[in-house]
């Protein structure tokens, strides 16, 4: 009778002891997880002294909460063009992106094509005529939209 005492005593502690030790794991825990914040106020239902008869949003955030979103560029390369064809570049990108070309003085005759707003959409043309100069030359086309900012070069072949 005694040895089953003895396994009772201690079945009865043990209980008490992880009892203890779960809730002591569950006070560390809540340090590492970052228990709860109590520094802030919790927002309140009923509407403050202060508080704006409209409560419409603002209607432009502030740049640090507008989500970046990627500008997606993707340019079409033209054909292999004869010296002093039009050369045609169709870009397509986000809508609203402002787009400028990068085009070398031999792959072009006269000015540099001016840079592009996107319109909604997404697609827009770069035109120009091909420079006198046999060759394989690389055009850049950078697009900005927001915070966002993206370039790709693409080879154009004149023969």
């Amino acid at each position: 009778m005694n040895i089953v005492r003895a396994s009772q005593r201690a079945t009865r502690g043990g209980c008490g002891t992880l009892i203890v030790g779960l809730i002591i794991l569950g006070a560390i825990g809540s340090l590492f997880d970052g228990g709860s914040d109590t520094s802030m106020p919790r927002p309140s239902s009923a509407p403050s002294a202060t508080s704006d008869p409209d409560p419409s949003p603002s209607p432009t955030p502030s740049p640090s909460v507008v989500p970046s979103l990627p500008i997606a560029l993707a340019v079409d390369p033209p054909a292999a063009v004869a010296r002093g064809a039009e050369i045609v570049l169709t870009v397509r990108a986000s809508a609203g992106s402002e787009c400028e070309i990068g085009v070398p003085e031999l792959a072009r005759a006269g000015e540099a094509p001016a840079a592009l707003f996107v319109p909604n959409g997404g697609i827009a043309t770069f035109t120009w005529r091909a420079g006198a100069t046999k060759g394989v030359w690389f055009a850049t086309v950078v697009c900005t939209a927001e915070l966002e900012r993206e370039a790709l070069e693409v080879a154009i072949t004149i023969k």
